[in-house]
């Protein structure tokens, strides 16, 4: 039984900006029409990215602690799972590299938390050193990289990031399309608020008229499940930054009313050539 309580959190609202990519960008849409098309197939009712027969396409979730860290954790979640699943190896980059660089490229010092946007700017510009060069410690978090360290960032120059929830689409398309990237294969970082009654158990509580935000955590969506909740009331898998302590080893689930109300919202996907296997990902119906 999970008995963790959160500490950290640190997702910065981003509103949308009209230069975004979307997913209906042309250079997305190109990249993403090149894949087995399965347009006329009913959605799954459930989807659940974490592994397949062959093994799991994570490491176990890790606990950024009492720092705002949660948009460098989620980045990387994500690069992780294409890393693995695509061209299987493992590579765990240095949230406490990006989150540092995320600050700088906004000019914050201190433990201020950061947009998602940017953190996905600052993995393609700049790229990520492996964890090991430079591990997580939350008492340096504020440490200036040496030269030597961005000489060791992977570079992720190719890597594309598009918006999922651009301005004026509504929380039931924003949805529609959550649903139809989680099921061709792609899962999607996002911010979400977190309530006040946030509790060790996996099943995130969706009271609006109860419950206050205690801020606002970033975390990567790996999955969904139709009426999980009872009939209509369906549900987000995330991958947390809590460690595997908090709920289910670390994941958990987050009522779609989140979504649908315009709550849970900054949605962004990724993709790079070399992650588009065929054989891997199919088109998303809405792309």
């Amino acid at each position: 039984m999970a008995t963790h309580f959160p500490e950290g959190m640190g997702w910065i609202p981003d509103l949308p900006d009209p230069r975004d990519y979307t997913h209906r960008q042309q250079d997305v849409h190109r990249r993403l029409t090149k894949l087995k098309n399965l347009r006329r197939r009913r959605l799954p009712a459930a989807v659940d990215l974490r592994r397949d027969e062959g093994g799991y396409y994570f490491t176990p979730p890790r606990d950024q602690g009492p720092l705002n860290a949660s948009t460098a954790f989620a980045v990387l979640s994500l690069v992780e799972y294409f890393e693995r699943r695509v061209c299987g190896r493992t590579f765990q980059g240095s949230s406490r590299f990006l989150y540092k660089v995320t600050r700088n490229r906004l000019r914050m010092s201190g433990d201020t938390g950061a947009d998602l946007r940017t953190t996905l700017k600052v993995l393609t510009q700049f790229g990520v050193p492996p964890e090991e060069h430079w591990p997580y410690d939350i008492h340096r978090f504020d440490d200036e990289p040496s030269s030597f360290l961005y000489s060791l960032a992977k570079p992720f120059a190719e890597v594309v990031y598009f918006r999922l929830d651009p301005a004026n689409q509504d929380g039931t398309a924003t949805w529609s399309v959550l649903q139809s990237f989680l099921a061709a294969g792609f899962p999607v970082v996002f911010g979400f608020p977190v309530p006040s009654s946030l509790s060790p158990s996996p099943d995130i509580h969706y009271r609006p008229s109860l419950d206050r935000f205690l801020g606002g955590q970033a975390a990567l969506a790996v999955g969904y499940q139709c009426n999980h909740y009872g009939r209509g009331k369906h549900a987000i898998l995330i991958r947390s930054s809590w460690g595997c302590q908090w709920g289910d080893r670390g994941y958990g689930w987050l009522p779609v009313g989140y979504v649908l109300d315009q709550l849970a919202s900054d949605c962004w996907g990724m993709l790079a050539d070399r992650w588009l296997d065929g054989d891997e990902f199919v088109a998303p119906q809405h792309c």
